[in-house]
């Protein structure tokens, strides 16, 4: 699923590309991704202009003239900008026309949406679902109250939407390498000077993958001109199983924690219980 930094990377694109670009229509083989309904989708948004893209958590949120959608690309959603004519996604499922361009929404497994918001209360009640985020609400005092009053797993806690919004698997497995902490540790057991570390961690590991683009790892993500991040090249733990710790004092291991693969080093990842 793309996280934060490829959803932050696919935002500032769009943001600089869609300004001033008129909604033309919409198409697609698959309706159920676009809501309430693609007619109704279409007949809102005709005629309008783009003024801006944000995002929240993993949500993007596209502002035109007089209303609003939102974006969410789900498990293997993706968005390319192309011009008319250009060859097709090879799992193409949404066609947003507008003057010039069109924005394609490829998913494979057809998880991701387009959703028209009928106000700016709805899109309020939706944002209301996720917790605070890395480089806007997230401090490093609120991060410590949030780690301390869960009795769950730290690597649990860090990947729930509710309470961390926009960290995934990926860079919650090497923000916790690199703060030297067991993904299994009970949060409320960390000590105020480790959760102040795996802080600094998160924002150190997001800012670099955000540099260099996100990560591209399987099932592949890509920017919205069809090119790869980077990140993938430099992974501390994820999908490292079997490989020498970086700080060449261990081998590193995979568990499943609630159900995701979780990578770490037993030598230098310290087990909070």
């Amino acid at each position: 699923m793309p996280e934060l930094p490829e959803v932050e990377t696919i935002r500032r694109d769009l943001d600089k590309e869609l300004r001033g670009l008129t909604f033309k229509s919409v198409e697609t083989t698959t309706p159920k991704m676009v809501r309430p309904t693609p007619a109704e989708f279409e007949k809102a948004l005709k005629g309008q202009k783009f003024l801006a893209v944000a995002r929240r958590a993993k949500l993007l949120i596209f502002e035109l003239e007089h209303n609003k959608f939102v974006v969410h690309l789900r498990l293997t959603g993706r968005l390319l900008l192309c011009k008319i004519g250009d060859p097709p996604d090879e799992f193409q499922r949404v066609v947003f026309k507008l003057s010039g361009r069109e924005l394609r929404f490829a998913d494979l497994r057809k998880f991701g949406y387009a959703k028209l918001l009928k106000s700016d209360d709805e899109l309020e009640k939706l944002l209301a679902q996720f917790g605070p985020e890395p480089f806007d609400d997230l401090t490093k005092e609120k991060f410590k109250e949030i780690l301390a009053k869960s009795g769950r797993r730290v690597k649990d806690v860090l990947m729930d939407q509710e309470k961390i919004s926009g960290l995934g698997n990926i860079y919650a497995n090497d923000a916790l390498w690199l703060a030297k902490i067991h993904p299994q540790s009970k949060s409320s057991k960390i000590t105020p000077k480790q959760a102040g570390d795996l802080y600094q961690a998160i924002v150190e590991i997001l800012e670099k993958s955000i540099k260099l683009r996100g990560a591209s790892d399987r099932p592949g993500y890509r920017d919205i001109y069809g090119q790869k991040g980077s990140y993938q090249d430099h992974f501390l733990t994820y999908q490292k199983t079997g490989k020498p710790c970086p700080r060449g004092d261990g081998i590193i291991e995979r568990r499943n924690v609630n159900g995701r693969g979780t990578f770490f080093c037993p030598k230098c990842q310290v087990l909070v219980k």
